[in-house]
């Protein structure tokens, strides 16, 4: 259940990613440009982090793990702990630059999204 819940707050990243690529320092001209690079570096790692740890493993993890588990059903239980551990560590990955990014956009005032 968890695993459907974070597919579709992919969604919603995957959304945004396309807008946050296309800022430029130029529309945030009360920020300093190299601080709004390494924000915008760390909002765009965390999404692609998030993406991979969600749909990556949703698609790719679920196939590889279906062969494995058909072709040698003795890992069955190793490969469901390794799924298991891939994911918890992309989504801490993720949220540990998010918390990076959330922290540098408070500190320069960077308001985005811009409604």
């Amino acid at each position: 259940m968890t695993q459907i819940v974070l597919l579709i707050v992919g969604v919603v990243y995957a959304a945004n990613r396309p807008k946050l690529a296309r800022l430029s320092a130029d529309e945030f001209p009360n920020v300093p440009t190299e601080s709004f690079r390494a924000w915008k570096q760390l909002e765009l790692r965390s999404i692609d982090i998030f993406l991979v740890a969600t749909w990556g493993l949703a698609v790719i993890g679920t196939f590889c793990s279906y062969v494995i588990v058909h072709a040698v059903p003795r890992l069955a239980g190793s490969v469901q702990g390794i799924y298991i551990m891939l994911f918890l560590i992309g989504l801490l990955i993720s949220a540990v630059n998010g918390s990076r990014a959330a922290r540098m956009k408070k500190e320069c005032g960077i308001s985005w999204p811009v409604k």
